[in-house]
């Protein structure tokens, strides 16, 4: 018996290398299993993902949160919680949506933020190495792309009668 483990890429069924959405998963997933390195036993990346977003536009309510970050309210509220509690963020009322908190950044959190974002950007560059530069912009402004007109259609299609 060999001990030689196989190539995973020879382990991928042929009819899911053409598959978009396989792809995309699995890559999301192994991007994700090398930035969780960066946490070790703290927070996890979702969130240092909602500390990131709150960093850029603070005053946000936790839906809007969700849906920038693509997880669901329930998950969202928890991550928050978590967060409060360890005095990294804090609600406070929304000025526009009395049924609503609105969340901001404190001094913890934007530390530990700015700490954990050297060793994400690395992670980011050791998953992306096998990529030239202009390969790595292209994919970044594809998917951006992507993820832009799926968001333009939700948006349309709940204003929709």
């Amino acid at each position: 018996m060999s001990s030689e483990k196989p190539d995973l890429a020879s382990l991928v069924p042929p009819e899911f290398r053409g598959h978009l959405g396989f792809l995309l998963s699995k890559a999301h997933r192994a991007l994700l299993s090398e930035i969780e390195t960066v946490f070790a036993d703290e927070l996890s990346i979702r969130h240092f993902a909602i500390l990131s977003v709150l960093h850029h536009r603070g005053g946000l309510r936790q839906t809007d949160i969700a849906g920038v970050i693509g997880i669901d309210r329930t998950t969202t509220m928890k991550i928050v919680d978590e967060l409060e509690q360890s005095g990294m963020v804090r609600r406070s009322p929304h000025s526009e949506d009395r049924r609503a908190n609105a969340l901001d950044l404190t001094d913890k959190g934007r530390a530990w933020r700015e700490r954990m974002l050297p060793g994400v950007i690395e992670q980011e560059a050791v998953f992306l190495d096998s990529l030239s530069e202009g390969e790595r912009t292209l994919l970044q402004e594809l998917l951006l792309r992507l993820v832009t007109a799926s968001f333009d259609r939700k948006r349309t299609n709940c204003h929709q009668p």
